[in-house]
């Protein structure tokens, strides 16, 4: 994982490689906006890369959203908090 580009209190642009359980290159652009007290949180995520044929039939089988959402959902807590502080 790699910090690419950020503006304070405004965004912040991560690239992510990942070799294993399969190849993939992720792109993570998060965008935020002060409202207040608190903070607005804009994520993007895209991945380029080839899919295995066992990914794409993995695929019809396994909700992506629902196996891999809590670890989505703690990393955006982690990250309220902290561009809160």
């Amino acid at each position: 994982m790699l910090i690419t580009e950020s503006e304070p209190a405004a965004r912040v642009l991560v690239v992510v490689d990942f070799t294993k359980p399969f190849q993939a290159h992720n792109f993570n652009e998060f965008t935020l906006e002060p409202r207040g007290a608190e903070t607005q949180l804009t994520w993007t995520w895209t991945m380029q890369g080839r899919i295995l044929y066992l990914m794409k039939v993995m695929g019809l089988f396994v909700n992506v959203d629902k196996a891999m959402g809590r670890h989505f959902e703690a990393g955006l807590r982690n990250l309220k908090t902290i561009a809160e502080q």
